[in-house]
């Protein structure tokens, strides 16, 4: 009997580990959630270093502070979050600029998506645009895990919130919390 009990307690003390599942608590970085207004932002933040303006129907509008946290907006809502320091932004489960691979696959599970890019594969107009934003100048290996909607705007099953990390080396280089939008 006591060897039932001390297998119940040991498998209940690896749920945590083994059941880690996405949830829209999980898209905080640096105190800032996805859906955020603008002014929040602001009134959080303070004013940006530099607003570099949005691009294509993606975001309306981007803000950064120094060179390594850019907030991108859609219609004057976060759409997208990124720290490429460690600066002391984290998300909400922990995981920062400088963590090991290992760490943040302990943290997020198994259940990631990967996409791998080289200097070389940016494409040349991505090069020489001049544009600071984070998606056109990411190198290494992207690692993401995603939040499936059942929210009626949303065909079933689609991705709607997305925690991405770059890792370089093992370590984490770059954190990216992202939205979709039904448009996308």
């Amino acid at each position: 009997m006591r060897k039932f009990f001390a297998a119940v307690i040991l498998f209940a003390a690896m749920i945590p580990s083994i059941c880690f599942a996405i949830k829209p608590t999980d898209f905080l970085l640096g105190g800032v959630w996805l859906d955020e207004p603008y002014d929040y932002v602001i009134r959080g933040y303070g004013q940006p270093t530099s607003n570099p303006g949005g691009y294509a129907q993606l975001v309306s509008d981007v803000i950064m502070y120094g060179n390594d946290v850019e907030i991108g907006f859609l219609g004057k809502k976060v759409r997208y979050v990124v720290t490429t320091a460690n600066n002391g932004w984290r998300t909400s489960a922990g995981v920062y600029v400088g963590m090991s691979l290992d760490e943040v696959l302990r943290i997020y599970g198994g259940n990631y998506e990967v996409q791998t890019r080289t200097p070389a594969d940016i494409p040349e107009f991505m090069r020489e645009s001049g544009k600071p934003y984070f998606s056109y100048k990411w190198t290494g290996t992207k690692y993401s895990w995603a939040q499936v909607s059942d929210n009626y705007m949303y065909k079933p099953g689609d991705t709607t919130y997305i925690i991405s990390v770059v890792v370089n080396n093992n370590k984490v280089t770059g954190i990216e919390l992202s939205q979709r939008t039904p448009e996308y």
